[in-house]
């Protein structure tokens, strides 16, 4: 069994639930489209990774998700009272194995480089943690060999400080640390506008194409 495991946190595509900073200029069903279509891309890619995923889910399961997520990946319930808190959870679950290298990505980067992956694990060879850096201030990415919970703790989370807070108490942790390249999320009106350039871009240039995503985003105009 591969030591290398992946987990990806999800939540379930319901309208009013998901991608609610993009409402406007979108409407709750449209994000709600936009949203199932980045989780049928990323899932359709992340074979490509030689990991099988664990899919973590907030709130309760719904038909849609389960619909999703291709056979026979786990669904996992994230828990926890915030979000430093679940990805705890999280790498606890993974990382049961001894020898073990887990990293943890979300869903708001449907173009996120199977590359990054694949470098994180291997930088965990060598490294405790590592982290993909987002150009919001946050992180794309984590990956841990070992637990490591006051890492999520006193962070101040969806703010453009996490990195930066996140790099500080890994140094205070005396851990050392890998990074990957920075690489972006589609959490609002600015970065869903850079996302629809990259696929036009893409499709002029013969690059990545994301077919669920661009049907989306050209049904929402521009």
């Amino acid at each position: 069994m591969s030591k290398n495991k992946l987990g990806v946190f999800v939540r379930n595509p319901v309208t009013g639930g998901v991608k609610t900073r993009l409402v406007p200029p979108l409407t709750a069903e449209a994000a709600r489209s936009l949203y199932a279509a980045f989780l049928r891309d990323l899932f359709a890619r992340l074979p490509q990774a030689k990991v099988r995923p664990t899919i973590f889910y907030s709130g309760e399961r719904s038909e849609d998700l389960t619909g999703l997520v291709p056979e026979p990946w786990p669904l996992v319930a994230q828990r926890g009272a915030d979000l430093g808190a679940r990805m705890a959870e999280a790498f606890a679950h993974l990382l049961t194995e001894p020898g073990s290298r887990a990293v943890l990505i979300g869903s708001d980067s449907p173009d996120l480089p199977i590359s990054h992956l694949k470098r994180a694990f291997q930088k965990l060879k060598h490294r405790d943690v590592v982290l993909g850096p987002a150009v919001d201030g946050g992180y794309y990415l984590i990956g841990l060999r070992a637990g490591a919970p006051r890492l999520f703790e006193g962070i101040v989370w969806g703010s453009s400080s996490v990195f930066a807070s996140t790099v500080e108490r890994i140094r205070s942790e005396g851990l050392s640390l890998g990074l990957l390249p920075a690489w972006y999320d589609v959490d609002d009106a600015a970065s869903l506008e850079f996302l629809r350039a990259m696929c036009a871009a893409r499709s002029a240039a013969g690059g990545l194409r994301l077919p669920n995503t661009e049907r989306a985003l050209s049904s929402t105009g521009s």
